[in-house]
C-alpha cells in the first residue's frame, strides 16, 4: 500500500490544477423506506416534505452531470474499528426486506476512486477494510447496497443519475477520524479527474416522541437542534461539541456521517442550504444540500 500511497502523491504533483478532480455538490439525505413510494404507497404522504426536498437535491445534481456519487451508510457492513470501502465492480441491492423485491438498483463501482481513497486513508492512519467476495466470506458480509444506501440513490437514479458510485460505510471510530476520513476522500478527488458527489445518508434521533421506535427521551430534540444547527452553519466545530451523553441518549444513526461530509468539504467555500426536517414517526429526517462555490472552469473556488 505503501507504492500507492507513492504513486498518488506522484500523481498529485504532476498535475496542473485545472485536470483536478472536484466535489461538485455535497447531501445529507435520510433513510426511510417509506419515502420509496414502492414502499411506502400512501403512506408517502407522511414524510410529503423529505421527499419532496430528496427529490429537490437529486434534481441539482443531475444538473451539474457528476461521474461519480460517493455515499456513505450508517447501515452498510460495520467494523468497530474501522470504516468499509466497497471493491465490489457491480454495486446492487433491492428492498426485498420491505417488501418491494422488484425495486432493485444497480451500478458502477468506481474502483479507481475507491482505490485512491483507500490509499489516503493510510496515509492518514486511518483504517479501511476493503469489502470485496473474499473479506465478504470472511467476514460474513453481505456485499449489496443496504437500504441506507438504496433509498438516497432511489432518487438520484429517479432525477437521471447514470454514472458511478462509491459505495463507504462507517467504522465505530472516533468523529475526528470520520472527519479526516471524509478529508481522505476530498483529496482522492482532487488526484482524479472526476466530477463527485458526495452524499452522508443517516437520519437523526430516534427518540423524538412516545411513538418511536427507541422509545422517548426529551433529550433527542436537544440533540436534533444542536445538529440542524451545526449542519446549516456547516461546522465541525459545533458537532464536536456534542457531549457523549447527548448523542448516546439521542439513539441516532447519522452523526458519523454527517462527520464524514463536513470533512469532505473541509476548506471548500460552500453554500449551505437545509431544505427540510421532520419527524413524522419519532425520528428526525432533515434533507441539506452544500453548494461549493465553483470557478468558470469548475474548479472549486
Amino acid at each position: 500500500m505503501e507504492i500507492i500511497v507513492m504513486e498518488l502523491r506522484r500523481e498529485l504533483e504532476k498535475k496542473d490544477v485545472t485536470d483536478m478532480g472536484v466535489i461538485i455538490a455535497g447531501a445529507l439525505l435520510p433513510h426511510p423506506p417509506i419515502m420509496v413510494p414502492e414502499i411506502g404507497q400512501e403512506d408517502v404522504e407522511k414524510v410529503r416534505k423529505t421527499v419532496n426536498a430528496a427529490r429537490q437535491v437529486a434534481t441539482y445534481i443531475n444538473k451539474y452531470k457528476p461521474d461519480t456519487i460517493i455515499i456513505i451508510s450508517p447501515h452498510g457492513p460495520m467494523f468497530r474499528n474501522a470504516v468499509g470501502i466497497s471493491r465490489i465492480p457491480a454495486l446492487c441491492g433491492n428492498f426485498s426486506r420491505f417488501g418491494a423485491p422488484e425495486t432493485a438498483l444497480e451500478f458502477a463501482n468506481d474502483c479507481k476512486l475507491a482505490l485512491r481513497i483507500g490509499g489516503q486513508c493510510e496515509k492518514k492512519g486511518i483504517p479501511v477494510v476493503n469489502i470485496d467476495e473474499e473479506s465478504a466470506q470472511r467476514y460474513r458480509l453481505s456485499v449489496e447496497l443496504d437500504h441506507g444506501a438504496l433509498v438516497p440513490l432511489y432518487y438520484l437514479r429517479d432525477a437521471g443519475f447514470k454514472g458511478e458510485i462509491v459505495y463507504l460505510s462507517v467504522g465505530m471510530l472516533e468523529y475526528r477520524q470520520m472527519e479526516m476520513f471524509g478529508v481522505a476522500v476530498q483529496e482522492a478527488v482532487r488526484l482524479s479527474v472526476k466530477r463527485v458527489v458526495v452524499v452522508a445518508s443517516g437520519d437523526l434521533s430516534h427518540r423524538l416522541d412516545a411513538g418511536a421506535p427507541n422509545g422517548y427521551s426529551p433529550r433527542g430534540k436537544e440533540f436534533d437542534e444542536l445538529v440542524l444547527t451545526a449542519v446549516r452553519d456547516n461546522s465541525l466545530h459545533l458537532l464536536h461539541r456534542l457531549s457523549p451523553e447527548l448523542v448516546e441518549e439521542a439513539g441516532q444513526c447519522g452523526l458519523r456521517p454527517i462527520f464524514f461530509l463536513l470533512g469532505a468539504l473541509a476548506g471548500i467555500k460552500t453554500k449551505v442550504e437545509l431544505l427540510s426536517y421532520e419527524a413524522p414517526f419519532g425520528v428526525g429526517y432533515a434533507v441539506a444540500i452544500y453548494k461549493p462555490f465553483l470557478d468558470a472552469k469548475g474548479g472549486a473556488v
